[in-house]
């Protein structure tokens, strides 16, 4: 696993850890790069996973972004019941 290959593009820091959180779970190491946030300017996030596991990563991860109770069930482990 020496190199790593950016994996997707997400605009918030929870969403990107959420990402992250789901690849490893499905056994895809996975980390979060911000090589673009500077004060006052909107950033990204880039995870990244081992370029020889970019097409399991791609098999694995949804495509749509995370709603908020799939980032709390994420963080919690516990599903919302209301």
């Amino acid at each position: 696993m020496d190199k790593w290959a950016p994996f997707r593009r997400l605009a918030d820091l929870p969403s990107a850890q959420a990402l992250v959180e789901l690849l490893l779970t499905r056994e895809v190491p996975a980390r979060i790069e911000a090589p673009y946030l500077l004060p006052g300017i909107d950033g990204y996030f880039i995870v990244a996973v081992p370029l020889d596991l970019l097409n399991r990563a791609s098999w694995v991860a949804p495509e749509a972004p995370f709603d908020d109770a799939e980032l709390a069930y994420l963080a919690t482990g516990q599903l919302k019941t209301d």
